[in-house]
């Protein structure tokens, strides 16, 4: 892949990532040329930006999950490291930039903003079982990999604007570094792929 003039791919932290980015690249106007799964630790999400960059993709985002790092020093420390080497920076010796959205807790907090906005502190859990009692969604790989999951929000009463929009006021009512509140990041992104 090295030499490729405009590449962007999307580093998640688990299959919903991949299965939410794949069923929406009929309606983004800039199409990630990939989706992967990220390893579950910062040491190997780095080595993945350094590789990924080395290929010769020139955007690479990656989507964050805090559940797992909000409450766990060790982690924490890491990934703050890990967002200050790379996040809106360019990967050393390659043309590729990297940019960080965050997800608290969970990027099923951008699913449910289809539906409603919340400034209710969630969890991951309590997220899924909303979702499921909306839209019968799983995070089996089963459910996932049926033909759109994005389309389903939509059948269900789901929007995409609304979730954008949600997103982005989720971002601009908290507080500068809190992690003790719900919001994500992932409008923002989808923004910036645009929407046909």
């Amino acid at each position: 892949m090295a030499g490729l003039k405009q590449s962007e791919i999307i580093i998640g932290e688990g299959i919903t990532e991949k299965y939410y980015f794949t069923s929406l690249r009929d309606i983004l106007v800039i199409k990630p040329a990939s989706v992967r799964l990220k390893p579950y630790n910062m040491e190997e999400l780095g080595k993945a930006i350094r590789d990924y960059s080395k290929m010769g993709y020139t955007k690479i985002h990656c989507l964050i999950d805090m559940d797992n790092k909000v409450g766990n020093q060790a982690m924490m420390a890491k990934y703050r490291k890990l967002k200050q080497t790379y996040n809106g920076k360019t990967v050393s010796g390659t043309d590729c930039e990297v940019k960080f959205y965050e997800s608290h807790p969970s990027i099923e907090l951008f699913f449910s903003y289809y539906f409603e906005y919340s400034t209710a502190e969630n969890t991951n859990d309590g997220l899924k079982k909303k979702l499921h009692n909306k839209c019968g969604y799983d995070t089996s790989e089963k459910y996932l990999s049926k033909p759109s999951l994005h389309g389903r929000f939509v059948e269900q009463g789901g929007c995409l604007k609304d979730a954008i929009s949600n997103a982005k006021m989720s971002v601009n009512v908290r507080e500068n570094n809190n992690y003790n509140c719900s919001y994500t990041e992932v409008g923002e992104l989808i923004d910036y792929l645009g929407v046909k």
